[in-house]
């Protein structure tokens, strides 16, 4: 945990009046579009903190999502562990972006996570949306809320010609992962920019590098179970879908610009006592 220093009063100012703006909503029951409205305004928020953050040169490491929720937060009274499975490995349960959001404020995971990491840190900070962004934990906190946001994102929904995913794959930044239908191969897109002196501007760009085929598997469009997940905690993320024959699950992770399957497992992993809830395990 670690205050930021010179954290610019604006930023603060803009995620103190979007939770003023929506004090009277009632978080045991929002409204709908208050859900969608509360992921995407922080994802969006933290991408302009932390982009004011790197420019600065401070420690990323600080700043980086949990993996998982701290498990002395997790044992609070306040926890529903749950409410936390169904996030983690029921995400088809929720079927539009504000559900999910919705459930993640009804079921005071937010508001339990920031009151117990305030505890825990002893920094009440942590716990006052008028100041948290101004200390590092938040972004551990909203980095984790929204992979949970992607990995609902990144279900399976494919396009007639394929898919594709946005997110951490093999780099530390923003990457594309794309997936042919057509031919069965899978290319990686990442975001370059380029200074044009002429015209003293910069461009974005997205270069692309074919990674591999799964054409061995058979089309994974085909309905069977499937998802873009961070399987192993490691803060990329990996292609993980079920053989519909056999019933094995098959994870492709990239590495050094190749994608590479393996078989995996389905182990528990963090969820509740006596729940049937699982987790991709290698």
């Amino acid at each position: 945990m670690s205050l930021i220093a010179n954290f610019p009063k604006k930023l603060l100012d803009e995620h103190k009046n979007w939770h003023h703006a929506r004090h009277r909503v009632d978080i045991q029951d929002p409204m709908p579009g208050y859900g969608l409205d509360f992921l995407q305004f922080h994802r969006n928020f933290i991408a302009k903190a932390l982009a004011w953050y790197n420019k600065k040169g401070m420690d990323p490491s600080l700043v980086e999502p949990w993996a998982s929720v701290p498990e002395d937060i997790r044992r609070a009274p306040c926890f529903d562990q749950a409410a936390e499975a169904r996030i983690l490995f029921q995400p088809e349960s929720f079927a539009s972006a504000d559900e999910l959001g919705r459930f993640i404020e009804s079921s005071s995971i937010h508001g339990c996570i920031h009151q117990e990491a305030a505890r825990s840190f002893s920094d009440p900070d942590i716990n006052d949306f008028d100041v948290a962004p101004h200390d590092t934990v938040f972004y551990n906190i909203h980095g984790m809320i929204d992979r949970w946001y992607r990995n609902w994102e990144g279900l399976g929904s494919f396009r007639a010609e394929g898919g594709y995913w946005y997110g951490s794959f093999e780099g530390e930044g923003d990457e594309i992962l794309l997936y042919n239908s057509l031919l069965g191969d899978w290319w990686l897109g990442k975001l370059r920019q380029i200074r044009d002196a002429a015209l003293k501007q910069v461009e974005t760009r997205v270069e692309w590098t074919a990674v591999g085929d799964s054409r061995g598997f058979g089309a994974v469009n085909d309905g069977r179970r499937f998802r873009i997940w961070d399987a192993d905690g490691d803060g990329k993320l990996e292609v993980l879908f079920q053989q519909p024959q056999q019933g094995g699950w098959v994870e492709g992770k990239v590495k050094n610009g190749r994608i590479r399957w393996q078989s995996v497992q389905l182990q528990p992993c963090g969820a509740p006592s006596g729940s049937m809830s699982d987790r991709v395990k290698t």
